[in-house]
């Protein structure tokens, strides 16, 4: 970009490129021995112990004898691209399913016992209310009790209301 054995000046030519002249001269330094060696230590650390995290680095540092700022500590993590595993917020949160199913029970008023019943089955994909597909036992009771309605909500959960 910058050629400073052309006619037209350093000055003139950063202008042109629209940079500072300060970022022209500087050349980086890196890190130190001491960094280097420190980062390596806890490369060898992260990979036992994935969990670990700044405070935890830095306890194994200075059992080593090594006396390391959590600040230093921290950017050299940062640096070498290792974070902690440790749990995420908001894991109980539904993720990007195609469909939700809908609650069935949402405007039933349950007024006397028996009158709604609920298996878990947890036979996924399973539609229940064939009667080639669905388990022996659910089999019966749908031939048996012909006022029993059954409906499907997803995952091998099936409600059943008593008419």
């Amino acid at each position: 970009m910058i050629d400073p054995k052309e006619s037209i000046s350093v000055r003139r030519q950063s202008n042109l490129v629209n940079i500072s002249r300060s970022s022209f001269y500087y050349k980086p330094i890196g890190e130190s021995t001491e960094n280097l060696k420190i980062m390596r230590l806890m490369d060898e650390y992260y990979i036992k112990h994935p969990t670990a995290g700044v405070i935890r680095m830095q306890d194994f540092l200075f059992t080593l004898g090594i006396i390391a700022n959590h600040k230093r500590v921290r950017r050299l993590l940062r640096l070498m691209g290792a974070l902690a595993i440790y749990p995420k917020r908001n894991l109980s949160k539904l993720g990007k399913a195609k469909y939700i199913r809908p609650y069935l029970l949402k405007n039933l008023e349950i007024d006397h016992p028996n009158h709604v019943w609920e298996i878990d089955i947890s036979a996924p994909g399973n539609d229940l209310l064939s009667n080639e597909r669905s388990p022996p036992f659910l089999n019966r009771q749908l031939k048996y009790c012909p006022t029993m309605q059954g409906k499907y909500s997803g995952r091998g959960l099936c409600s059943f209301i008593l008419c």
